[in-house]
């Protein structure tokens, strides 16, 4: 009787706590990512590190309230996805972005028109939500990270996977209510 409700305390507590849940989710995800990702722990670093360069870049003059940029890097390989107003501030970041330390190759999916509303950013929010929940939920992808970013409903999937890993993640992200395209950059194990 006393484990029982020893049980049931530290359960009310954990979700009782803001950011308990996510804090299980994203160490299970961390140490998920260190099993399944070949780069070292510093290329790790590096990576992280260069997407927060380039986002706090979008936030400086000229960018800020020009363009909302999101960057993914995977040893030094740069993709840039979100809208810019104005093609000539897009390729000035984008040169700017290129020159940066670390960057070996960039990508830019970056689209020109207004920057995705609130609303709009709150439906790419849930539909990431949904399809990182189907893919943890899959036995076939056990064990394996997925980066999901979502732009304008179109589902980005990066990681270090196999064929056949990528061909279940893209099939279970395809079924995704609201899901209009699905773009796989993933590095391949096999």
């Amino acid at each position: 009787m006393k484990n029982y409700l020893s049980l049931i305390l530290v359960s009310v507590l954990a979700f009782s706590t803001t950011g308990c849940a996510g804090f299980l989710i994203a160490g299970a995800a961390t140490t998920a990512n260190l099993v399944t990702d070949p780069r070292s722990a510093q290329q790790i670093w590096d990576d992280n590190h260069l997407e927060l360069d380039i986002g706090g870049l979008s936030h400086k003059a000229p960018y800020k309230d020009q363009l909302r940029v999101t960057a993914v890097s995977y040893q030094g390989k740069v993709v840039l996805i979100g809208q810019a107003k104005q093609r000539a501030i897009l390729d000035q970041f984008v040169d700017k972005v290129r020159k940066m330390k670390g960057v070996r190759e960039l990508h830019n999916k970056v689209d020109i028109g207004e920057p995705l509303s609130f609303a709009q950013v709150s439906d790419d929010t849930w539909i990431t939500t949904k399809v990182k929940s189907s893919l943890l939920t899959d036995s076939k992808l056990n064990g394996v990270k997925i980066t999901v970013e979502t732009e304008n409903n179109v589902v980005y999937l990066f990681g270090y996977i196999t064929h056949e890993q990528a061909k279940v993640a893209t099939e279970i992200t395809r079924h995704i209510s609201g899901v209009k395209q699905v773009i796989r950059a993933f590095n391949y194990a096999d």
